[in-house]
This record gives C-alpha cells, structure tokens and sequence, in this order.
C-alpha cells in the first residue's frame, strides 16, 4: 500500500497522483482516489453541470469514456491548491487534436475525492471583438 494511502487528509502531492493516473489512463487507479458516494461533473454536456456522473460506477463509466475519446489525452501545466475538505487545480489538457486550458473544482473527505466539478474554456471568437 502507497503511503500516500495512509495519509488522513488529501495534500497537494496525494492530488498530484491523481492527475499523474489520469495521464497514465489507469482507470482502477483514477477511481481509487474518490468515495463510494462522490460525483465527477464533466465540462461538457446536456445539463448545467454538463455531464454528471454520480456513484463510484457511474464515475469509472465516465472516466473510461473520457480516456477512450482521448487515448493520449494528458494533463500538464497542473497547478493544485488544496485547503482542508476543498481543492482546486489549473491545468491544460491535450489530446488526439484538441487542447485547452481548465480548472476543478474538488470536494475532499479525508483523502479521497467526493466531487470532480470540471470547467474549461472554450476557444472561438473574442467576447467583444471588432467583428463582433
């Protein structure tokens, strides 16, 4: 068992690895990180929240479709913040012809994750340009 197992509250460094499972598309990984009861709100989808995918199941369906629309989808530029039961990180992620800029928002319970709550931006025209 990894120490960062033994840990009673998430760090930035226990954060760190949850990012490095996503960059290794490890799934079983990715999921170990978060309670039974947590929520993984993807950036995109039909609802104000996107796409929301509540439950340890539903969380690994969502994960492994993410990862199987990316197969070489990876995390960099992460900056993380971690303060108690919530957390935040910055990140760029790049995949297959696609990159951009986003940021979590994280709910904690001791060390795992009980909520993913992903935003990201959106290139297209300027807000406010001259063609506007």
């Amino acid at each position: 068992m990894s120490t960062d197992r033994l840990t009673d509250s998430m760090t930035v460094e226990r954060l760190m690895g949850f990012f490095e499972a996503c960059n290794d598309h490890d799934i079983d990984r990715i999921v170990d990180y978060f309670t039974a009861d947590c929520s993984y709100l993807g950036s995109a989808g039909p609802e104000d929240d996107g796409t929301p995918f509540r439950g340890i199941d539903e969380v690994r369906r969502g994960f492994t479709a993410f990862l199987a629309a990316y197969p070489d989808g990876q995390y960099t530029d992460i900056r993380l913040e971690v303060d108690g039961g919530r957390g935040m990180a910055q990140w760029t992620f790049s995949g297959s012809s696609i990159k951009y800029r986003g940021v979590d928002i994280f709910e904690f319970s001791g060390n795992r994750i009980v909520l993913k709550d992903a935003f990201r931006k959106e290139r297209s025209e300027p807000i406010g340009s001259r063609d506007s």
